[in-house]
């Protein structure tokens, strides 16, 4: 750029000491050099310029860079601290429920709001990493009716699962993240709608190539939203009344759906209900595959059914599922049922409600029976006990709504005794000699982390999906002694199983996982003789009996229900583990150390139901995840990361209220209420006060650990 500059200048200069013009000439020739030489200067400048504007925005991008960083790794700092905080309370809730039920409720309610914040933390650190596996998804929906049996039971509302014909029963994607997203929306509509009908249709949209798209739509009859309520859906708050966060699930729901490459949109008329759309892509194993679900024998198909439930919707829902089949069916309101008595000599299969099993009805069924192979099944509400609560003899099955293709699909087989070997392989331990618990496990009382020492030296092999209940779990059993090996999936299970030499006492096996679903790699391990008193017990939310069925037949020898119960999980190790003479009953608590202003000794220990041992656990896990906050807390401030800030003053609240730390409970809270409203030119005198408070504290709790 030099040279070219002075090239320019010299050259009319050389040209002007060659010309012999007159004067006039010489005025307009040096009125052309003036210009030409203001041309120049004005490039220099220009470029000059143009190169400090580079620098500057170079500048702004690094100092943008270094703002992202900051942000992810404060982001990253609160959910591995959320984490911690969920540990305790998971292990809290367990505990209380082991001795003392009256506060299941409030624990619940907690367990639940943690569990959502960590979703929320963890999405806002970038910690979810999405999947791309092969599932089941039926095993998705039955998952989460088993779910929502635990938290919904006794309410009115009939939940219709309608899935297209069309739909793969085996999808490439997330299957994980897909439940969590169907569960949150589900759980956001029964806390509204407790009463009347929730619908769940499954459509399926042919893409390109090996791709598919899945429409879930969820609607419900309650009042519906307005406008404003629909514009904060996704927007999560915390209500300082209930202490709670509100809509975090909706938050994550939509986040997750962001990052599985769908979208997750809402409708709603005030008393006319709301609908969420759900759109996601996934890919196909075999794409040339029309048939999901073949019957072993064409002698299953074209079998006449009669239907008649209570709601005629979900009567609807059922009859697409049996016509998949070839079946002719037919579906009768009832009202007409009750009016009439139906001919139903013609059927094959009669699927009724249980309240139509009055005794005028069980009678002609009783009558029929003798006459034809006609076989009766009872419908129940997702709702009810128990299945089993139909004592009845003229049925042959009993099922809880809302059905799927695949378990009307093991029902036709299993009502004429016919199993497909890759399918279904019966009572895989009907010839082995380990024990089998068909029944709920009992809870054993009054234990901490530290009754599981006596089962030190054992080997358990966890197999599970989820990392939060991975680790929820490793955290229970880690000062143990127990050797803990985990496996994300059913085929890892079955690989190390046969890969370890010193092989294992006891696999806690998930059901509905990616690659290889619970099932069948408990049937894949039964196959080997080798593996025949190797216990494997079934870890899962689900709550049908028909699953725990299927449960059984796999090979497994107990079901143990989420979430983690230590009581429970104590008493299945006793059944299957060996372990080392020691007795586990709590003993009877110390007199209580007096109490300070810093430290409410009596008020914690009520909190974990007079449990010292526990309540001394939670004073540890206090001082490991916020000992040092003192100083991130000063930082927060210094770099007016209010947000954060108002996230780690909620979580030190929640935990320092649940220890009894009185003193610093009280500051945060006054520091939460100066970010609430907006007085952020207040919060720079409390960093020093917060280290200060801080410091006495840890000191009070050192002392008492002592």
């Amino acid at each position: 750029m030099n040279k070219i500059v002075a090239s320019c200048l010299i050259f009319p200069i050389a040209l002007y000491a060659q010309m012999s013009v007159s004067v006039e000439k010489v005025e307009t020739i040096g009125i052309w050099v003036a210009l030409f030489a203001l041309g120049i200067v004005g490039v220099l400048i220009l470029y000059f310029s143009s190169k400090q504007i580079k620098n500057v925005e170079k500048i702004h991008q690094e100092m943008l860079r270094k703002q992202e960083e900051l942000e992810r790794k404060q982001s990253l700092f609160l959910a591995n601290m959320s984490e911690n905080i969920h540990d305790i309370v998971q292990e809290n809730y367990a505990k209380i429920n082991a001795s003392n039920g009256t506060s299941d409720g409030h624990k619940k309610a907690l367990l639940d709001a943690t569990e959502g914040l960590i979703e929320f933390l963890h999405l806002k650190s970038k910690k979810v990493v999405i999947q791309h596996e092969k599932f089941n998804i039926n095993n998705v929906l039955n998952e989460i009716s088993g779910t929502l049996c635990s938290q919904f039971r006794g309410i009115e509302t009939e939940i219709i699962v309608d899935v297209d014909n069309n739909t793969p029963r085996y999808l490439i994607g997330d299957a994980l993240h897909l439940e969590k997203v169907l569960k949150n929306l589900f759980e956001y509509t029964l806390s509204l709608v407790r009463e009347g009908e929730v619908r769940l249709e499954v459509g399926t949209y042919a893409t390109f190539e090996e791709k598919i798209e899945l429409q879930f739509k969820l609607s419900d009859t309650g009042m519906g939203l307005t406008s404003k309520e629909r514009e904060e859906l996704f927007m999560p708050s915390y209500d300082e009344e209930t202490k709670s966060y509100q809509r975090l699930g909706l938050y994550v729901a939509k986040e997750l759906t962001a990052l599985m490459g769908g979208e997750l949109e809402v409708t709603s008329l005030t008393g006319k209900g709301t609908t969420f759309v759900l759109t996601l892509p996934f890919s196909l194993e075999d794409v040339n595959e029309k048939r999901n679900y073949r019957l072993p024998k064409k002698t299953l198909t074209a079998k006449k059914v009669f239907i008649c439930d209570s709601n005629y919707n979900a009567a609807l829902a059922l009859k697409k599922k049996f016509a998949y089949f070839k079946h002719d069916v037919k579906v009768v309101s009832q009202s007409s049922f009750l009016k009439r008595i139906y001919d139903l000599s013609e059927y094959d299969i009669v699927v009724l409600d249980r309240r139509l099993f009055n005794e005028r009805t069980q009678t002609y069924l009783s009558q029929l029976k003798e006459q034809k192979r006609v076989k009766v099944i009872a419908l129940n509400a997702l709702w009810k006990d128990d299945e089993s609560d139909v004592q009845i003899e003229v049925v042959d099955k009993v099922l809880s709504k809302p059905m799927n293709q695949e378990r009307v699909f093991e029902l036709i087989v299993g009502l004429f005794q016919v199993h497909e070997e890759s399918e279904m392989v019966p009572d895989m331990l009907t010839q082995k000699s380990l024990e089998v618990h068909r029944g709920e496990i009992a809870v054993t009382p009054h234990i901490t982390t530290e009754s599981f020492k006596v089962f030190a030296g054992s080997r358990l092999l966890l197999v599970e999906d989820d990392l939060i209940n991975q680790k929820v779990l490793l955290n229970v059993l880690k000062e143990s002694g127990i050797d803990v090996t985990v496996a994300n999936n059913g085929q890892e299970a079955v690989d190390t199983i046969r890969d370890t030499q010193e092989g294992f006492d006891l696999v806690l096996m998930d059901i509905n996982m990616p690659v290889m679903d619970g099932f069948f790699a408990t049937q894949t391990v039964r196959l080997e003789t080798r593996f025949d008193n190797l216990p494997i017990v079934a870890f899962t939310a689900l709550a049908l009996e028909s699953e725990k069925e299927k449960i059984f037949r796999s090979g497994m020898n107990a079901c143990m229900s989420k979430p983690l119960h230590i009581g429970q999980l104590y008493t299945l190790f006793g059944m299957y583990l060996p372990s080392v003479v020691s007795d586990t009953k709590q003993e009877a608590e110390d007199e209580v150390k007096p109490s300070s202003g810093i430290l409410d000794i009596e008020k914690g220990l009520g909190y974990a139901n007079g449990n010292e041992a526990f309540y001394m656990e939670i004073l540890n896990a206090f001082l490991d995840a916020y000992g040092d906050s003192a100083e991130v807390f000063a930082k927060l401030i210094a770099e007016h990361r209010y947000e954060q800030l108002r996230l780690l003053c909620v979580d030190v609240k929640g935990l320092t209220g649940s220890i009894g730390a009185k003193e610093m409970y009280a500051l945060v809270q006054e520091i939460h209420q100066k970010l609430l409203y907006h007085q952020d030119e207040s919060l720079a005198m409390y960093a020093e006060l917060y280290e200060e408070t801080l410091e006495r504290l840890k000191i009070e709790i050192l002392h008492y650990l002592s």
